[in-house]
């Protein structure tokens, strides 16, 4: 197989495959990615910041082939497809690959509001969906992320973004509109050269003031749908974005380390990258999760009420815990701006929200929710330090000739409780709610009761069950705009 030709290949994979093609597991765990989106998006509007986003749709554009999932406002397909995937990703809550790599509902809300435009299937929907998230999963897996330093320890990308979600966002567009291989790869390559800045090392390791989060899940969705249209349309772009350039590869302008091209392409239907999926129980950062986890267990298996917890130490991976922004904002009680950004990011604070058992969903962010006496004091409580033993894990793993872009995979925490009744002590390399681990995965009810938490802020018991049911039979749509209906 020419890898060279990376971008031609996997155009002629998008080209052939049929919603026919897919396996049954694909189809289901495409169906749960989508709940899972849309109810991201809706939970997100539960929260004044993402009331402020939706209000983007009018002045993004006018026009009435896209809607605005929350509130059912019909404006242009790309300001839909720009609000609803930026809503998707405010809270925090949405797909997370690996532990690292946000791909969250581009690939989706690209696909769904070109669908809107052209009276797509909901078959088309589910195809669309599983090659967007292939192309992300794909290249995510190719790239390193971190390197060894001298002294044995690691570092990461000085520059590292999720930009390529643009070519994905692409390719679930240009795969409902129909397009031909020359027309993806046209598509694929705007998409690349439109993406955004690759920001997120300088927003780890700078202290933002703002509540612009690490890269703009909106704009790769805007910037996909756009692509795919242009295309359409005639418009030509790079038919190599992909391909092995040398020092002009396109992961190079994403100050990436190596990448693995046999990876972008070896197998391609013989493995689909949305099995990989992870989901998020909590709205925070996805580094967190395991440690909340464990604190809940601790806390169940022992009987302890926040008043009990004395302190609380959590061992974290390098990233964490050499980040300037998470070192800030772990400080919750000193920290001015208590938002839901910096919250998101907060270990102290987020493990308050769990030690108190508050609703999980938009409840966390909320504003009596972030500067609640009660969880600020509680925040104090809270030591999070670098876990040496997950550092040795990492330096190994990169040592070990496995596919690098999978390094977060496993990450190892520890988490210690002092309390009242004694010191308790729990260690994991799970990640909790990734579906690839049978004994950690969100089941569907759990999904399912996600979406309700995330929902109820803003629609009724009644839309909820109708929105679920919908979902789950969204391949049964013959237009989608049958199921956008529901929204409207």
């Amino acid at each position: 197989m020419a890898t060279k030709e990376a971008t031609k290949t996997f155009a002629e994979f998008v080209h052939k495959t049929q919603f026919s093609d897919l396996p049954k597991e694909v189809v289901e765990q495409s169906k749960d990615y989508i709940l899972d989106s849309i109810g991201c998006t809706i939970g997100s509007y539960g929260v004044p910041e993402g009331v402020l986003i939706a209000k983007m749709g009018k002045e993004f554009g006018s026009g009435v082939d896209g809607t605005i999932l929350p509130t059912g406002q019909k404006t242009s397909a790309a300001a839909a497809a720009y609000v609803n995937s930026k809503l998707c990703n405010f809270i925090d809550a949405d797909e997370t690959l690996y532990n690292y790599y946000h791909i969250g509902g581009v690939p989706l809300f690209s696909a769904l509001h070109a669908a809107q435009k052209v009276g797509a299937s909901g078959k088309d929907i589910i195809t669309a969906v599983a090659l967007g998230y292939e192309f992300s999963y794909r290249f995510c897996s190719s790239y390193a992320l971190l390197t060894i330093t001298e002294a044995g320890g690691t570092e990461i990308a000085k520059a590292s973004g999720f930009g390529f979600n643009s070519i994905a966002g692409a390719v679930a567009a240009a795969k409902i509109l129909n397009l031909d291989t020359e027309g993806i790869r046209n598509a694929m390559g705007i998409a690349g050269y439109y993406t955004a800045v690759p920001l997120i090392s300088k927003w780890l390791y700078t202290k933002p003031l703002g509540i612009q989060k690490y890269q703009d899940m909106g704009w790769f969705a805007f910037v996909g749908l756009m692509a795919a249209l242009f295309a359409r349309d005639g418009y030509a772009g790079d038919q190599c974005i992909v391909d092995d350039l040398g020092d002009y590869s396109f992961w190079k302008a994403f100050g990436m380390l190596e990448f693995d091209f046999d990876a972008m392409v070896k197998g391609l239907s013989q493995k689909w990258g949305i099995m990989e999926m992870g989901i998020k129980p909590y709205p925070c950062c996805r580094w967190f999760h395991t440690p909340i986890y464990m604190l809940k267990t601790i806390m169940k298996k022992e009987n302890l009420k926040a008043d009990d917890i004395q302190a609380i130490t959590v061992k974290v991976h390098p990233a964490v815990a050499q980040s300037e922004l998470f070192i800030s904002v772990g400080k919750w009680d000193e920290w001015p701006l208590k938002d839901a950004v910096h919250a998101q990011y907060s270990s102290s604070y987020c493990l308050a929200c769990a030690a108190f058992d508050v609703p999980v969903g938009p409840q966390w962010q909320l504003p009596e929710t972030l500067t609640n006496p009660q969880l600020v004091e509680f925040t104090k409580k809270v030591t999070t330090v670098k876990d040496e033993k997950c550092e040795k894990k990492m330096v190994e793993y990169l040592r070990s000739g496995q596919p690098k872009g999978k390094l977060m995979a496993q990450v190892h925490y520890t988490l210690e409780v002092t309390s009242k009744k004694g010191t308790f002590t729990d260690t994991a390399e799970y990640i909790y709610g990734d579906t690839y681990d049978p004994q950690h995965r969100l089941s569907r009810e759990e999904l399912k009761q996600k979406f309700i938490r995330n929902s109820s802020p803003t629609l009724d018991g009644k839309k909820i069950k109708e929105v679920i049911k919908a979902i789950y039979a969204i391949d049964m749509f013959d237009s989608i705009n049958d199921f956008m209906a529901i929204f409207e």
